[in-house]
């Protein structure tokens, strides 16, 4: 180290000790400094993985009971409500199971069909990662509306960057076509008549949903909204047959003697 410093003083680069000092300074503070954005990246790193790995064996754990023993948790949460309210609150669940279960369905069929589609047209055209297309339409698929369309606009992207501007065109034809057919074919017959809700309410629960928790949020704001509206129909039916023919919940005091 005094050989440098000897070499930087009386060599060609001529430096003071004040200039040498400062220097050695400087890089000890760069050396502390990256030292310590290191250390705070590989730290945030293993958080974010053990809360990854950790988040999917409480999950895998979770849906297992859920799966062995639903029933009974189930009673268990039926339960917690007061007895003249357990009779609704049970119905109300199985409703919105019963709604979840179309719109899982549903939903499955028309991603299905759209990845398909949408890849089938970039196999014919001769876009890459085809492969890749179709996963990601198919998972954009599960935000309605918007997402089919999102995922699709990136397979012409893609045939816009490999292929150019005629096979990007012909690609968002095609891209156009399918969705079409998703939204004047499947939506109302699947969509329509499993889920029962309204496009306004689908858009208003997808703009809530990215507000308060972004692509997740977006992924369960409508089968959220799929099942209170199922809870909702349900209880006004019910609600509607007690005014029909209305049970007697109490006895009748006795008379005073």
């Amino acid at each position: 180290m005094s050989q440098v410093q000897d070499w930087a003083k009386t060599g060609p680069l001529d430096l003071t000790d004040t200039q040498i000092q400062s220097w050695v300074d400087s890089a000890k503070e760069s050396i502390a400094s990256s030292d310590t954005s290191v250390f705070a990246r590989v730290s945030e790193v293993g958080t974010t993985l053990t809360h990854v790995v950790a988040g999917f064996f409480i999950a895998l754990f979770s849906s297992f009971f859920f799966l062995y023993e639903g029933q009974r948790i189930w009673s268990w949460v039926v339960a917690l409500f007061p007895a003249a309210a357990r009779d609704r609150v049970d119905s109300s669940g199985h409703t919105a199971w019963t709604s979840l279960t179309a719109f899982v369905r549903a939903t499955v069929l028309v991603a299905l069909t759209d990845a398909i589609g949408i890849a089938f047209a970039a196999w014919v055209l001769g876009v890459p990662l085809t492969f890749a297309i179709a996963v990601l339409v198919f998972l954009g698929a599960f935000i309605p509306i918007v997402g089919a369309l999102l995922s699709g606009m990136v397979a012409v992207l893609v045939a816009l960057v490999a292929q150019g501007p005629w096979t990007a065109l012909f690609m968002l034809i095609a891209v156009i076509v399918v969705q079409q057919i998703e939204s004047h074919v499947l939506q109302p017959f699947l969509m329509g008549r499993l889920v029962r809700v309204h496009p306004l309410a689908i858009i208003i629960a997808i703009a809530a949903g990215i507000t308060v928790a972004g692509v997740v949020g977006a992924l369960i704001a409508v089968p959220l909204a799929a099942c209170l509206n199922g809870v909702v129909r349900h209880l006004v039916v019910v609600a509607r047959d007690y005014q029909a023919d209305p049970e007697d919940d109490f006895e009748a005091e006795p008379e005073p003697a």
